[in-house]
């Protein structure tokens, strides 16, 4: 008992010791080829999400090869879905509502994609390496990303040791806790991958086709650069202003957006309109937070995969410089 105890010291503690060798600029020379790995490996395998209160299951199979990337994604729990992608054109084809869809969106696992230079978040967020663990009955080395606020989530990644591919997520609020959760439960790596399964079980043949070409585009509208967020959390810059059109009020929109580099915060501002039923408050729906309120005769929303108290600052801190 006594030798076996001993053992079981010293093994944790050689376990410990390698933990605190391994420095920030090792974990974020992880990260940098993880989104890498996801692209170029050939690889199927399942992974859940979970969200809120809900769970789903997906299945994936991805290609990689001098054609570009392939995948193909089927739900298997809720609505019955297949998503085929082929580089950039995707098909998302749905049997319960008899239609397929055409677009040039690009759909991910819904793992976090991470920036190429890391080195540019040391301000906001510390870099550390937890341990190895198993998910999908493969060696994991599991790092944490944790912000030095708490005006952003955190993340703890799980890497496969031999591949680097992203094999668990958990994205953290501001006390530690998992808001939403992505695993592999079982995955293999091929050196390739056969034709037939990219395939979809469906041809949708008979089904309502929906193509980007028929989709209607906004014609490109003039922003008003006088509108502005006065205060922001450390880091968060203004990466894109644009004007179009939301889908269910058909009336222009002022869109800027915001991010670190990991977060990325929407702002909406539009005119008023009566008897809308507009967000005034905090609303959330798992780990996305929006804030909503009124400014003279526009209203204003944020929202975004961040902690509340921070599309909370952002919509309160617009401007209108006149």
């Amino acid at each position: 008992m006594r030798r076996s105890f001993l053992i079981t010291v010293l093994l944790l503690s050689s376990l410990t010791a390698s933990a605190e060798q391994i420095t920030s600029d090792t974990v974020r020379e992880w990260l940098s080829r993880v989104t890498e790995a996801g692209k170029n490996l050939n690889y199927e395998g399942t992974f859940v999400y979970r969200h809120g209160n809900d769970l789903e299951a997906i299945r994936i199979i991805h290609k990689a090869d001098e054609k570009g990337e392939r995948e193909r994604m089927i739900s298997l729990t809720g609505s019955a879905r297949e998503i085929i992608r082929n580089n950039k054109v995707v098909t998302c084809i749905s049997p319960d509502s008899k239609s397929v869809v055409v677009d040039n969106k690009t759909p991910g696992t819904r793992l976090p994609s991470l920036p190429k230079e890391l080195a540019k978040l040391d301000a906001y967020y510390d870099f550390n390496f937890e341990g190895y663990e198993r998910v999908a009955s493969r060696q994991a080395r599991r790092v944490v990303i944790k912000p030095q606020d708490r005006f952003r989530y955190g993340y703890r990644l799980w890497i496969d040791d031999a591949f680097e591919l992203l094999l668990r997520s958990e994205l953290l609020d501001p006390d530690g806790n998992a808001v939403e959760q992505i695993m592999f439960t079982d995955i293999k790596l091929y050196e390739t991958i056969d034709e037939k399964l990219l395939e979809p079980n469906i041809s949708g043949r008979e089904y309502k086709w929906v193509t980007d070409d028929e989709k209607p585009h906004d014609e490109p509208m003039p922003v008003d650069a006088r509108w502005n967020v006065k205060d922001k959390p450390k880091g968060f810059m203004l990466e894109h202003h644009n004007m179009h059109r939301l889908p269910e009020s058909n009336s222009p929109v002022e869109h800027l957006v915001y991010t670190d580099g990991l977060a990325w915060v929407s702002v909406y501002i539009e005119k008023l309109v009566p008897d809308a039923g507009l967000l005034q408050g905090a609303s959330n729906m798992g780990a996305v937070n929006a804030y909503g309120r009124i400014m003279g005769q526009y209203h204003i929303t944020a929202v975004g995969e961040v902690p509340a108290v921070t599309v909370e600052l952002l919509s309160s801190s617009v401007v209108y410089a006149k």
